[in-house]
């Protein structure tokens, strides 16, 4: 590897999708709050809220207040699934704070477009293309976020190909920012390194991202196979919260969660793979999170401690 591979960024999603099917409010101060806290812990981009009406998501009736209270430095993402949200998403980069990059849902399967979205596939690409354009003309960066890139709760298995013609589109739109989403947990990490493999050697102009949920064991896994496939940025989750679907059973959360931020921060660490974070500083975050949400969340290294020492290794 070179210097310049041994970098891994790590998106926070916390504020997006790891309360977004949280079931209670989280008052406005704490998310600022948790925001200031994972920033100076290093980490370098954000998913801050989504732009979706507050009826249908009310934990996102705040996203403006958010965005303002993001400390500078990091870059910010947010999420929003129509052409009204993007619009709003432009007039907050241009009012409030500047917005490096709006995520758009598309979900591989189509089945899972109609039940996510109520979109079959020929009516969002139309709506899409469009979102696109109008986030280009405003210097905001498009992600597409491919779900069911792995398998899909309805229709069952997702081929590679389907995977790979949903990027050749997105790419012919322009779009260069393009994530994979293991939707609920499917993935394996074999499956994982020949699916990005293929994306970035096809497709050298793209950043990929990739999103992978726990539901199954194997998040932290698929992540690492992620990053040996080329991958340089993955999406993770202080404590492990959030995903499709988050649960909440007798008080124990996030069964079906996202990877967990201080978990995969701390493995990187191990393998001496630079991620910008301050391990100490995030773990402090996510005791923040802990704390917000009033529960032990599922960080491991939280409750086990980080290893003190980098493990030493044959010459």
């Amino acid at each position: 590897m070179s210097e310049s591979d041994d970098r891994v960024d790590i998106c926070e999603v916390w504020l997006r999708d790891g309360i977004q099917g949280w079931p209670q409010i989280v008052p406005t101060e704490d998310k600022i709050e948790l925001l200031e806290a994972v920033v100076a812990g290093g980490v370098s981009e954000i998913d801050v809220t989504s732009f979706v009406p507050p009826h249908v998501v009310p934990q996102f009736g705040d996203s403006e207040e958010v965005l303002a209270g993001t400390p500078e430095g990091v870059a910010t993402r947010v999420l929003t699934v129509n052409v009204r949200g993007v619009e709003r998403v432009i007039d907050a980069h241009e009012r409030v704070r500047r917005i490096d990059r709006c995520g758009i849902p598309y979900s591989v399967s189509e089945a899972h477009n109609l039940a996510n979205l109520r979109r079959n596939h020929a009516d969002h690409r139309q709506a899409v293309a469009e979102m696109a354009h109008l986030l280009g003309d405003a210097g905001i960066d498009t992600l597409i976020g491919l779900a069911t890139a792995y398998g899909c709760p309805i229709k069952g298995a997702v081929e590679p190909a389907e995977v790979l013609a949903a990027i050749d589109w997105a790419h012919g739109l322009g779009i260069r920012s393009i994530m994979l989403g293991d939707t609920t947990g499917m993935a394996d990490p074999r499956s994982v390194r020949d699916l990005f493999g293929r994306a970035v050697r096809e497709w050298p102009d793209v950043h990929f991202i990739a999103h992978f949920h726990d539901n199954r064991g194997c998040g932290i896994a698929n992540t690492l196979a992620a990053i040996d496939a080329g991958v340089r940025t993955v999406d993770a989750c202080l404590g492990g919260v959030g995903g499709e679907p988050a649960s909440v059973d007798q008080g124990f959360v996030g069964e079906s969660g996202n990877v967990t931020t201080e978990d995969l921060a701390a493995v990187l660490a191990q393998m001496e793979l630079s991620t910008g974070i301050d391990l100490d500083k995030l773990l402090d975050a996510g005791a923040l999170a802990e704390q917000i949400l009033s529960r032990p969340l599922h960080s491991r290294v939280q409750r086990a401690g980080r290893i003190p020492f980098i493990p030493a290794r044959e010459a």
